[in-house]
């Protein structure tokens, strides 16, 4: 009778919860089970997606890449009569993307910028 109490004591807030040990282990095992197949997911899934848009040049590969990664130096595309001037984050090219500097925090879309040769 005296150990009951004890285990009451100790049960604090959830003394009034009626669940056996055995069932909160697997609960707690299928939590923990849930949480490596959500974290085995995200890193097969390598986080986000930068796209290039190279805007009438050659073909630049995208990148899968995770939070916080640096953008790995795309090779540069060629645009007949134009020469390549960096990559924006926006098609008006008012926003440039500096490779060495700005890592990736969601997917997104870079524009190519071209200068007329």
């Amino acid at each position: 009778m005296e150990e009951n109490k004890k285990q009451m004591e100790l049960r604090g807030l959830y003394k009034h919860v009626k669940i056996s040990v055995s069932a909160l282990n697997k609960i707690i095992i299928v939590l923990c089970a849930a949480l490596v197949i959500v974290l085995a997911i995200a890193v097969s899934n390598r986080g986000f997606t930068v796209t290039f848009d190279s805007t009438g040049g050659t073909t630049v590969e995208t990148q899968k890449l995770m939070y916080g990664d640096l953008i790995e130096e795309p090779a540069v595309p060629t645009r007949e009569g134009y020469v390549f001037s960096g990559w924006y984050t926006d098609e008006n090219l008012t926003v440039p993307w500096n490779i060495e500097i700005d890592t990736v925090t969601s997917s997104i879309t870079l524009y190519a910028a071209w200068e007329e040769n």
